[in-house]
């Protein structure tokens, strides 16, 4: 039997392109990262690059983390292996586009097998021509034979009448030496240090080459503020030379981003941009901290969140860990399970529940942080005497929380706070 599991689709958009000018450029789709709808999941992104004449291509990235996938003992250690099917469908009649191809890894150690964000990534790069297509991916696991799939429209523009512009941003990590690699989840958690763009610029505009580009890129959170605010003169030796960008002394804390680049000229302006997410980081600081001790005190005794209070800003770091590494369920591993679960719910409640604040102000936001998803929920519509009510089930140990919606715009309160 298949075992399905939900996994949150994150909002996140395909580059955009913006030109203030005489001629509009050619617009790419938004496309969130496709997930596979089962056992194995993974994640692709799909990417609008260039090629050196300006000619769209179509970069495709899927990423399988290995405890998705079936292992099985070998003499060298342990063997498994994915089959990856990308195809890109007209919409209209036409030619279908795309590959079949294998991947078989090896590893010495079962341990490898379940290492938080190991994974199978392959990337393959497509010549399709502009239109509108449905592009489909799936992925099946070699030795279970399981497979699962996703897929989603895109519209593929036509750069060829555009004299200047941005192909899809690509987000990734880079090492010291500036070797970039995609990363298609856009799920970044301590690597985020590393966090890195390869962006394409086109032009086809007469003149001699190389030429000096004075790129513009912002880092956004979710407010819109600036994180990253940095100028940065480029030097491309042709159209559509691919250049990565890395942001210095990067400190990102767990949230929503976006990765802006911008190219200003005069009155004319080509921005493109990128969303992704942290899901893990280090310690909280500054105005982070004083904001994380609200939900964190939904988990906390009451005597630590006074003394979290109480500390100097210098030390808020060493008392924000020293919490965490009393909950740490495997404190010999460099993961704390306790902790991504903590702000996996905090975000889960800020994106699902209605408040008038951040969802995880609300009562069902409180109610999930502190005992994570119920078992069961039953909703009872409304009638003329009483309103919609959601009935959350926990079952060890029993517990079961009434939330009613009293005004009818979906923001539940909790009508039996005392089971809490």
């Amino acid at each position: 039997m298949q075992v399905f599991r939900s996994a949150t689709l994150l909002v996140l958009s395909l580059a955009s392109l913006l030109s203030i000018g005489n001629v509009a450029p050619a617009r790419a789709v938004d496309l969130p990262p496709l997930r596979g709808d089962r056992s194995p999941l993974f994640s692709a992104d799909v990417v609008i690059s260039l090629d050196p004449e300006g000619k769209p291509v179509l970069s495709v990235s899927v990423s399988v983390p290995y405890d998705e996938l079936q292992w099985i003992k070998i003499a060298q250690g342990y063997a498994s292996g994915a089959e990856f099917q990308v195809v890109f469908e007209p919409r209209a009649r036409g030619r279908e586009y795309g590959d079949v191809w294998e991947r078989r890894v090896v590893v010495t150690a079962f341990s490898t097998t379940t290492t938080a964000q190991a994974a199978v990534v392959e990337r393959r790069t497509f010549d399709v021509p502009p239109g509108r297509y449905r592009v489909r991916v799936a992925v099946r696991d070699l030795n279970s034979e399981g497979v699962s799939s996703a897929r989603e429209a895109i519209d593929i523009p036509d750069y060829s009448r555009v004299p200047v512009g941005f192909a899809d941003l690509e987000l990734g990590v880079a090492d010291s030496s500036g070797s970039f690699r995609s990363l298609p989840t856009r799920q970044f958690g301590m690597n985020s240090s590393r966090l890195a763009v390869r962006v394409i610029l086109f032009d086809r505009r007469p003149g001699g080459w190389p030429r000096v580009y004075p790129f513009h890129y912002r880092i956004l959170d979710e407010s819109g503020g600036d994180v990253v605010n940095r100028k940065h003169d480029v030097t491309l030796n042709h159209s559509a030379e691919a250049i990565t960008l890395r942001p210095d002394s990067l400190d990102l804390f767990i949230g929503s981003y976006v990765f802006e680049v911008e190219l200003v000229e005069g009155r004319s302006r080509w921005r493109v941009d990128r969303s992704f997410e942290v899901e893990e980081s280090g310690p909280p600081r500054g105005r982070e901290f004083e904001k994380m001790l609200e939900p964190l005190a939904y988990i906390a005794e009451s005597w630590e969140i006074d003394h979290l209070r109480s500390l100097e800003p210098e030390r808020q770091a060493e008392g924000w860990l020293e919490f965490w590494r009393r909950r740490d369920p495997s404190p010999d591993t460099p993961r704390n399970e306790a902790l991504v679960e903590f702000f996996r719910r905090v975000r889960f409640a800020d994106q699902h529940f209605q408040s008038y604040g951040p969802g995880w102000r609300s009562d069902m936001g409180r109610i999930y942080i502190k005992f994570g998803p119920p078992d069961q929920i039953e909703n009872r519509p409304p009638t003329p005497q009483a309103p919609q009510l959601e009935v959350w089930y926990y079952n060890r140990p029993y517990r079961r929380f009434v939330f009613a919606d009293r005004e009818g715009f979906g923001r539940f309160v909790l009508m039996n706070p005392a089971i809490e």
